[in-house]
């Protein structure tokens, strides 16, 4: 008998197939009495009608083979069989398939296999099919996420931690909360939409999911955040030490904001009037001046506007002070003192670097796969606290220094009036003066 190399495979349906000498395939046909199985040529039921077989026992020895064929030798078909299969087991010994890189594996494989290998992209989309099986089932509901899983495990061996309510659920790994005890003077915060799952409305970093864009639900994790003492009960990290966290939201969001509502409100009264186009910008750029003379800087341009009857300006005057100077506290959008962080902080930063890992809206799991993945551990914690999650574009830095730059001048021209003893209200003209600079050299 010629000498036979047998390769264990399987079909499309996850039936055992046999492949003789890497060139022919033989599919299960039927169970003798004596438990020998027979395996026919798969040219079998084609129009060759081909009558090899091969019988075994159970041990897997060969029993009987007719190895005469009356087509050609399958070596593609064969090998593509073979390919798909180890990769298939391959991806089976993972009990977490969310980082398996389709074509390393393949590589892996393919070396083995040899020449007759077939292309990668002949059997990517099998590939993702099989990775796809592995995975947790898809959550499609904010009701249907569980409070336990094994991927609220870190790679450290430390609990993911979760809180969840009916609006909100929040994650965070226990260096994280070590850092909220450390570092409790102010917590910068972003969302992204692209990285939200499709039941969810918004990824709110620090590690959350936003439902919706409610302001009840912004409040909901704030106040989680901040006062939720399981956060911190094996950690030592006291709920008083929240209780004071200064959060600032992103300025990128606030002058979006503002943007929205000014086209709405008054759009061609702002460009056609160059008193109006002044005051908007100047309002736009109230985050990096001096807190304490806002509301100087805000009277004075109301009075102007009420003086000079422009009255839509008014409208969106209004919708400012209920939204930024009634309902948020100025210090949660105000960087006078952190002027570094307007652009480019860690939040942001890291938003961007999330939505640059998904080709699409990820699953539930696969973007806490991905959210466990990437959390700050003490060895990587230097990089991440300056924001360094891909590489920083050199315009925003410019523009960053640029506004610093300004801002520390008129600090040092503020200390100059001080103690030169003038009054407030000239204090306050010269930040109004700085905001006419920032329009000038940013805008």
């Amino acid at each position: 008998m010629e000498e036979i190399k047998i390769d264990i495979s399987e079909t499309n349906r996850g039936k055992e197939q046999i492949i003789i000498n890497k060139k022919y395939k033989y599919n299960y046909s039927y169970t003798k009495k004596n438990k020998s199985k027979v395996y026919r040529c798969t040219e079998y039921k084609t129009l060759n009608k081909c009558k090899s077989y091969i019988i075994f026992n159970d041990e897997k020895e060969i029993l009987k083979y007719d190895g005469v064929h009356n087509h050609f030798e399958q070596e593609f078909n064969a090998a593509l069989s073979l390919t798909k299969y180890r990769i298939k087991k391959e991806i089976k010994k993972s009990s977490i398939p969310f980082n398996i890189k389709p074509k390393r594996v393949f590589n892996q494989i393919s070396q083995d296999i040899g020449f007759i290998c077939p292309e990668f992209k002949s059997i990517k989309s099998q590939i993702i099919r099989d990775i796809n099986k592995q995975l947790p089932p898809n959550i499609s509901s904010f009701e249907e996420i569980p409070e336990k899983h094994y991927l609220y495990i870190t790679k450290q061996n430390e609990n993911f931690m979760i809180f969840k309510n009916q609006n909100v659920i929040i994650f965070q790994s226990p260096f994280q909360a070590f850092l909220f005890k450390k570092y409790c003077d102010d917590l910068f915060v972003d969302g992204t939409f692209y990285v939200a799952p499709d039941f969810s409305y918004q990824v709110f970093i620090t590690r959350n999911f936003v439902p919706n864009k409610e302001q009840e639900t912004y409040k909901t994790i704030f106040e989680v955040i901040k006062s939720n003492c399981d956060i911190t009960k094996d950690n030592g990290f006291s709920p008083k030490n929240l209780r004071y966290i200064n959060i600032r939201y992103c300025i990128w969001h606030y002058k979006r904001s503002l943007g929205l509502h000014k086209n709405k409100i008054c759009y061609n009264e702002v460009n056609q009037n160059r008193d109006l186009y002044v005051y908007y910008n100047a309002i736009l750029n109230l985050p990096f001046i001096n807190p304490n003379y806002i509301l100087d800087i805000f009277h004075k341009i109301k009075k102007s506007c009420i003086e000079k009857n422009y009255n839509q300006f008014l409208i969106f005057l209004e919708y400012f002070r209920k939204t930024y100077l009634i309902l948020y506290n100025i210090e949660n959008w105000n960087y006078y003192n952190n002027i570094e962080h307007i652009t480019n902080n860690a939040s942001e930063s890291f938003n961007n670097y999330l939505s640059g890992l998904f080709s699409k809206k990820p699953t539930y799991f696969r973007l806490i796969f991905t959210l466990n993945d990437v959390s700050l551990y003490p060895d990587t914690y230097e990089r991440r606290m300056l924001g360094v999650w891909n590489k920083q574009k050199r315009k925003t830095l410019t523009k960053t220094n640029k506004i610093k730059n300004i801002i520390e001048s008129y600090k040092k021209m503020e200390s100059f009036l001080i103690s030169n003893e003038r009054n407030r209200s000239h204090i306050a003209g010269l930040w109004f003066e700085c905001l006419i600079n920032l329009n000038n050299k940013i805008n």
